[in-house]
């Protein structure tokens, strides 16, 4: 059975991975609210807005979303990711955790399907980034209270 972490009282952010784009979400310290953001184009000032978004957040704890699969297979995306996470944790100050989240994506579509957003919102760049990110941070909050 998987360990709940203490959360409470800690303002979390959520970051989807991507080769272009990182999708962001936060929430408040009573988890009540997970509200997206900007997504982080993913290029050479990625860590400094990281650095930046965490401070203007007052972030205590960051969660950063892998795609894991369900044979252990490590894929480049997953490579990719980990080498992110462990680039993350070199410039923070606060605990940077890998959190599983195969199938984020396909999830957040039907969100967005579900919640009657247009096909042409839906298709804009970063749209099913941030809300990933939403959904990564949701799932989160409901394991670890």
């Amino acid at each position: 059975m998987k360990q709940r972490l203490n959360i409470a009282g800690k303002r979390i952010m959520a970051m989807d991975y991507g080769d272009a784009r990182i999708g962001v979400a936060v929430c408040d310290d009573l988890h009540i609210v997970v509200s997206p953001r900007p997504i982080i184009p993913n290029n050479a000032q990625t860590f400094e807005i990281i650095k930046q978004r965490i401070d203007a957040d007052r972030i205590d704890l960051v969660i950063i979303g892998v795609p894991r699969r369900h044979d252990d297979a490590i894929t480049p995306i997953i490579e990719r990711c980990l080498h992110f996470i462990a680039a993350v944790q070199e410039i923070v100050d606060v605990p940077v955790l890998e959190v599983d989240e195969a199938f984020s994506t396909a999830r957040a579509r039907e969100i967005m399907v579900q919640g009657g957003m247009s096909k042409k919102r839906r298709q804009q760049k970063g749209t099913k980034d941030v809300v990933a990110a939403a959904v990564i941070l949701r799932d989160f909050i409901e394991e670890n209270h």
